[in-house]
């Protein structure tokens, strides 16, 4: 038995709520919250309805993800920019980097305060 495919099926309500949101910029966190619909389902319907966001956004770069695109500079950057700022959250202290970086790091804030 066939699954029936998303992309050819009649758009839901939250679906069309959310492509429209997406082309405005609002952020994909924004939008789950407010239709429910998920990361990975929203870029794969904004690809096939041809809706990208914003440029410059991590949205956008997910867009051109989505629509198998190469991406333009300004969405490379966005996410690369995303991406750092994710590992900085869960880096929480200096504890919890490698031991060659921890001793680097506490090194020059002695001779720093010295």
């Amino acid at each position: 038995m066939a699954t029936p495919d998303p992309v050819h099926a009649p758009l839901t309500a939250a679906q069309a709520v959310a492509l429209v949101l997406l082309r405005d910029g609002r952020t994909e966190r924004s939008i789950n919250q407010r239709t429910g619909t998920s990361g990975d389902d929203l870029y794969r319907l904004a690809a096939a309805c041809g809706i990208t966001a914003p440029h410059t956004t991590v949205e956008g770069h997910r867009c051109h993800e989505a629509a198998g695109t190469e991406p333009c500079d300004g969405c490379s950057l966005a996410d690369a920019r995303d991406q750092a700022r994710t590992r900085a959250r869960r880096r929480r202290s200096v504890s919890s980097l490698p031991h060659a970086t921890r001793r680097q790091t506490t090194r020059r804030r002695r001779t720093a305060t010295r």
